[in-house]
């Protein structure tokens, strides 16, 4: 559609006109300390690393400031551990790291967590017609080859940001990018097209920068040419990458990197309120495992069961204490009449989510209890659980004593747990109360 490009190092001009065992341990240590009167349906995910590698494969954006060392050492300074390889030629596109020997090889290495993809900085907010022709297939093949190669890693598209002036080079021919808002606009939107179709994450550089730049205009973001990122910018970047790899707080992370204190603070409170109060956001945790299951009664001892689990490659069923194994037809028979909790965990890439429902049956009668309710996670917390499904919501918060902790209106999917003490709490709502594990 359009004549063929001209890189020139960093810019491109456009022409006229995208496990169990562990796991038994907690339920049965929860067993014996924690009774519900009501029958409960609970979900619950584990995140047992705090270790995590990841390839980078960018530009000159990535590579400045030595961006994959610095989120390393952000991790480091939380606690964490990041392993990285990277490869960062100037100016590479995504079209040319699908054809580069060197990405190629890296990618085929393997054993990667996070494969974080950063486009050349322009192309993104060029007209949609040539994002579709000279972005998205070449990001398309990227996710493939890291798929074929890493099934359990996760492609992290890293959205850059406008241009401090705008794209004085193709303004004359696409007039959205002549301001940095019209150019930064295009870019989110392209990245976050990004994750949507490749089944991917976003960590939103861009998106943070776009509010440090319109509620604290005096900080440098970017280098002299207005264009790669100062040591601040890259700062800034590093703790999303932190964020969005760890899921965890970027308030714990006090690694000193620039000469002004206050400034890093700034940086860490805005992701900590951007991208980690809002993982769901930018796509963080759709891909995890969700275990679920449905239950229809035969008789008085015999159950259908219907796995309806999403993400997850392995299922474990649990009776009570007991591994069982449903027949082919997802049939289990009960031993005698009784009550028993019934528990499917549902993993997938070394994350584990497990959902329990009560089954009261006697001999007469037989009563499931069936009710919906949010899924929390991660178990054990540390310094976050996410809520799905809560909406705004009026919650509190007892510990196993029932004592009330903290009565609170939780109005987005993350409740912070930094200051809690270990130990177990009951999240309680609307009459349905949620167990909540807290181990720093």
């Amino acid at each position: 559609m359009y004549p063929e490009k001209k890189f020139c190092d960093d810019n491109i001009l456009l022409q006229p006109l995208q496990h169990i065992c562990g796991l038994m341990f907690m339920i049965n240590n929860l067993k014996s300390i924690v009774t519900i009167g009501a029958a409960l349906l609970s979900v619950t995910l584990i995140f047992g690393q705090t270790s995590k590698r990841a390839l980078f494969l960018g530009n000159s954006y990535t590579a400045y400031n030595s961006l994959p060392q610095l989120t390393a050492d952000i991790a480091a300074s939380a606690g964490d551990t990041l392993e990285f390889d990277s490869n960062t030629p100037g100016g590479t596109s995504f079209s040319s790291h699908s054809v580069n020997a060197t990405s190629i090889s890296k990618i085929e290495q393997g054993n990667w967590d996070f494969v974080v993809l950063q486009e050349q900085s322009q192309i993104p907010s060029f007209p949609l017609g040539q994002v579709e022709t000279d972005c998205f297939p070449f990001a398309e093949q990227l996710v493939e080859m890291i798929e074929e190669n890493n099934p359990c890693a996760t492609p992290m598209f890293y959205m850059t940001w406008g241009r401090e002036n705008g794209d004085a080079q193709n303004c004359p021919n696409w007039p959205p990018v002549c301001t940095y808002e019209g150019m930064d606009d295009l870019l989110h939107e392209r990245y976050m097209m990004l994750g949507e179709m490749n089944n991917g994450i976003v960590s939103p550089v861009g998106a943070v920068w776009r509010h440090l730049r319109e509620n604290f205009p005096d900080l440098v973001l970017y280098a002299s040419d207005g264009s790669h990122p100062s040591p601040l910018g890259s700062y800034v970047a590093g703790l999303c990458m932190y964020t969005c790899i760890f899921r965890h707080d970027p308030l714990n992370a006090d690694f000193n990197y620039t000469t002004d204190d206050d400034e890093e603070l700034i940086a860490r409170e805005v992701v900590h309120e951007l991208v980690f109060n809002n993982l769901a956001q930018w796509y963080i945790g759709d891909y995890d495992p969700l275990a679920s299951f449905e239950i229809q009664p035969v008789d008085n001892l015999t159950y259908q069961l219907n796995n309806t689990s999403e993400n997850a490659t392995e299922y474990t069923w649990i009776l009570n204490d007991e591994i069982i194994t449903p027949d082919a037809q997802g049939i289990i028979l009960l031993p005698s009449a009784g009550v028993y909790e019934l528990t499917l965990i549902a993993t997938r890439c070394g994350l584990s989510s497990s959902v329990s429902q009560t089954i009261d049956t006697t001999t007469n009668s037989i009563a499931i209890q069936n009710t919906p309710t949010p899924a929390l996670f991660p178990v054990p917390a540390d310094q976050f659980v996410r809520i799905k499904g809560i909406g705004n919501s009026n919650w509190r918060l007892t510990n196993s004593a029932g004592i009330v902790v903290e009565e609170l209106r939780l109005t987005n999917d993350t409740f912070d747990t930094s200051m809690l003490a270990n130990g177990i709490y009951f999240l309680q709502c609307h009459g349905a109360t949620y167990r909540l594990i807290i181990a720093h």
